[in-house]
């Protein structure tokens, strides 16, 4: 892997900007590799694509972790799998026979060993979760069906897995959530464009309860999710962004009471018809104690990476950061020690961070 540090970022500011208000101060490239998920651990950034890369942040050392003859993605989330300390992979690898299907598997830190979940797979989104006592990892298979595995006590032993709930709607299902939802101590699931009510026992049913109705389209429930402190309120709102669509919608869900009702939505994208965004977060950059919510495009050469200012009064203004070649993750984490939250992304062949100049 190659480093551009700061003499080749001269070259590079025509792609991705500069404000008064952020700095790109690191560009780490792999030319020859193609990222298409990532995930965030600390200061440890790490992408898959045809190949599982782990950089160090925020100096963008970067070696390699695993190979995959048909690649791994875009499916895979962060999880201490056998409980040593140590960040693990959680992956789809994908499969050589052209049928869509490929294999669940955990990568073991520190050797990053190879080992099987489940065969047959298919997702985008997975959380390793702890529901009941039972301890795990959460996943929409197939983009409809709500999947928890239980983890094995043994490396090499068997997931078991229960099936929570199918949901049959005209659109797959992207985007997952999990948090107490309706304040009864147990935890929830959101899921798409429904949240998912936690039973009293494991072995119980869940109830399904819609948060929106976006699904107009086969991919119009495909969404980012984020929990952002948007109002004067105990509990933080619900932030979701299409990710699949050429013209997103970008809203904040107010949560009613009862929460079993269709959530309040506030629009925010305006006229900036955001395509197809490929990552969100969201976190308080100016230090108001509101949370701004942060969009990265992922539409190729010239895709926008977004600020959305909060002003108070669920009101937002928008302001376009920079352009990149596309990001497929996005996080706001202090990488320079100064107590201010930088933006970090990933995005086909790049991975950078953005430092918060800002200054209350």
């Amino acid at each position: 892997m190659r480093r551009l540090g700061a003499l080749a970022l001269a070259g590079a500011a025509g792609l991705f900007g500069q404000t008064p208000d952020f700095n790109y101060v690191a560009f780490l490239s792999a030319p020859e590799a193609t990222m298409r998920g990532a995930a965030l651990a600390g200061r440890q950034l790490y992408t898959w694509g045809d190949r599982v890369l782990i950089w160090e942040l925020p100096e963008g050392r970067a070696r390699r972790l695993a190979e995959s003859r048909a690649g791994f993605g875009p499916g895979g989330c962060v999880a201490d799998v056998n409980q040593d300390g140590q960040p693990d992979l959680v992956l789809l690898e994908r499969s050589t026979s052209g049928n869509g299907l490929g294999r669940l598997v955990w990568l073991e830190a520190p050797s990053w060993r190879k080992h099987l979940i489940d065969s047959g797979a298919d997702f985008r989104d997975c959380l390793p979760a702890t529901l009941d006592g039972r301890r795990g990892l959460l996943l929409i298979h197939r983009y409809a069906q709500l999947r928890f595995y239980l983890a094995p006590e043994a490396r090499d032993g068997p997931w078991p897995y229960r099936e929570l709930y199918s949901i049959y709607t005209p659109s797959r299902q992207g985007g997952l959530l999990v948090a107490d939802i309706d304040g009864d101590g147990r935890k929830d699931i959101v899921a798409g464009n429904y949240w998912l009510r936690s039973p009293e026992r494991f072995d119980l049913s869940w109830r399904l309860f819609a948060i929106n109705l976006w699904m107009e389209t086969p991919d119009a429930s495909m969404s980012l999710m984020a929990w952002a402190r948007i109002l004067e309120q105990a509990s933080p709102e619900l932030v979701i962004c299409q990710s699949e669509t050429e013209e997103a919608r970008l809203a904040w869900f107010s949560r009613p009471a009862p929460p079993t009702e269709l959530w309040p939505e506030h629009r925010l994208e305006g006229d900036l018809k955001l395509h197809r965004p490929g990552a969100l977060a969201a976190g308080d950059l100016d230090g108001d104690g509101r949370d701004e919510i942060v969009v990265g495009e992922r539409a190729g050469a010239g895709s926008r990476l977004i600020v959305f200012w909060n002003r108070g009064g669920g009101t937002f203004r928008s302001k376009t950061l920079a352009q990149t070649g596309g990001l497929a993750g996005l996080w706001l984490a202090d990488l320079d020690g100064d107590g201010h939250r930088d933006i970090v992304g990933a995005g086909p062949a790049t991975a950078g961070w953005w430092r918060n100049q800002l200054r209350k």
